[in-house]
């Protein structure tokens, strides 16, 4: 009896997703890295912690703040970041960002699939929720945390269903998470959504409730909360995450705070994604477990609240919408479709295409010249020309700064400067504040520059500061281009 021949090599449809979402980070990757200043901070951090061999418990980088109490709650995604572009550069942060993204979506198909059989509807349904992320694909750690709430997400509904799996992997790997990314606290939410559901269920459904399975739950839960806290800030990393979160001032100052705007066109796949869960839940038979629906509810609720926090939305959503889909398994054609599509893609295993193609995309970017050129900070966006202006002429006396270009300008000029404000010490708004008044020529800022002695001004030319420092003030241009001008008293 003749049989098939096995394809042993044959992509399957979750490794063709794998490559597309690589190569799509790869083509956006000097958007990535200009998309704020975060980055140069972030590298700036984990700089000084391999050279000092501590974190930090102060800030050190912004002058108006320098030694007050700080949480460095990012500090090992920091120290990555750094150890990757000391190797590689930028190019290097790029390629890691790719394989993050690129992993966390990998992982919520391959999980969706294996349970449900439906590929091609997985696919729709976990790229839409990429595609919803990208608005906020950046260079920053929380491209880690991507990938992390996409592993924690397998083990939480892993314990839910009451399959076997170690209890005290969940706090081991929530210690790793505390001290890579302020935004562990989406792992405790996740189990707390979990734990509560079973909860509700159990009220619901005395007689057919796993016990054990709750207890479980709750014991994951419990052992991963005190696992959060052993890090360099202790609960101070609590504190300073939700401090900042409820601080209304800042929040109404930075965009990705706010709302979203559906009246934007680049929204509207956040919407299609809201409008298509609810129709899937309406189609589904049987209801979801009350667990599930706290994650959607949750998570649909904090991508309301805030547009940063999309990119969690983005990951939660395909991945408890995918038990939905086996409705789409009624189409007669659909049903031949995948089963043809399991009968090929069975005859695959491993991990044979993400390695390779990993591994071929990172050859070619790190010997690649051009992407010395892609991948760099833009002189549209940082003030490159100027700061190579100070390298050279350094001055003297405490500066003020434009606030994206803070980070920027203490990566390259720290220590014999530092950066009036940059755009992510503050976590209480007392400097934003200042730098606001003083930027927009609010009643005041006059008396700000004499507080702090400031003696020369990097900022954008053509602002209103700039302009009135010149002609009002006659402070003296040592440089200017087309991004940023150097003034001095």
């Amino acid at each position: 009896m003749k049989t098939s021949p096995r394809i042993n090599f044959l992509p399957r449809i979750q490794d063709i997703f794998f490559i597309a979402l690589f190569f799509a980070v790869l083509v956006l990757g000097n958007r990535m890295l200009n998309l704020d200043g975060d980055l140069p901070r972030h590298l700036l951090m984990g700089k000084y912690i391999l050279q000092t061999g501590s974190v930090p418990t102060t800030e050190q980088f912004i002058y108006p703040y320098l030694n007050r109490h700080y949480v460095t709650h990012e500090w090992l995604a920091d120290v990555i970041f750094y150890g990757i572009y000391k190797f590689a550069g930028l190019k290097g942060i790029v390629l890691f960002s790719a394989f993050a993204l690129a992993s966390a979506f990998y992982l919520i198909y391959q999980s969706a699939t294996a349970r449900f059989q439906t590929r091609l509807a997985a696919f729709l349904l976990v790229a839409w929720g990429a595609l919803a992320t990208s608005l906020n694909w950046a260079t920053r750690p929380h491209l880690i945390s991507m990938m992390f709430l996409a592993i924690w997400l397998i083990w939480a509904d892993k314990l839910r269903r009451g399959e076997k799996i170690s209890l005290w992997l969940f706090p081991a790997f929530m210690f790793v998470w505390s001290n890579m990314h302020g935004e562990f606290i989406a792992g405790i939410l996740v189990l707390f959504a979990y734990a509560v559901g079973w909860l509700v269920d159990l009220v619901l459904d005395t007689v057919n409730i796993n016990k054990e399975t709750g207890k479980n739950l709750w014991l994951a839960l419990i052992l991963s909360a005190p696992a959060s806290l052993l890090n360099p800030g202790g609960a101070g990393s609590w504190e300073s995450i939700l401090g900042f979160v409820n601080n209304q001032y800042l929040m109404s100052r930075m965009l990705e705070s706010n709302p979203p705007n559906f009246q934007m066109p680049e929204m509207r796949v956040l919407l299609g994604l809201i409008a298509i869960s609810v129709f899937l839940l309406a189609t589904k038979k049987e209801r979801i477990s009350s667990g599930q629906g706290l994650l959607l509810a949750g998570f649909t609720a904090m991508s309301l609240i805030a547009f940063r926090n999309i990119h969690l939305y983005g990951v939660v959503i395909p991945f408890v919408l995918a038990e939905t889909l086996s409705v789409f398994n009624n189409i007669p054609f659909l049903f031949r479709l995948e089963a043809n599509l399991h009968r090929i893609e069975s005859q695959v295993k491993g991990t044979f295409w993400v390695v390779a193609s990993t591994v071929i995309f990172s050859v070619l970017i790190l010997t690649s010249t051009t992407a010395n050129r892609l991948y760099q900070f833009n002189r549209a966006t940082f003030p490159a020309g100027a700061v190579e202006w100070l390298k050279e002429n350094p001055q003297e006396g405490k500066m003020f700064n434009y606030l994206n270009w803070g980070g920027y300008i203490n990566f390259n000029l720290r220590p014999e400067q530092l950066a009036f404000v940059d755009s992510v010490a503050d976590v209480t708004g007392e400097v934003t504040l200042e730098y606001e008044t003083v930027i927009r020529l609010l009643p005041g800022w006059e008396e700000i520059l004499q507080q702090y002695n400031i003696q020369w001004v990097i900022i954008p030319p053509n602002s209103l500061l700039a302009n009135t420092l010149i002609d009002e003030y006659q402070w003296k241009v040592l440089y200017e281009d087309k991004t940023a001008v150097i003034l001095r008293k």
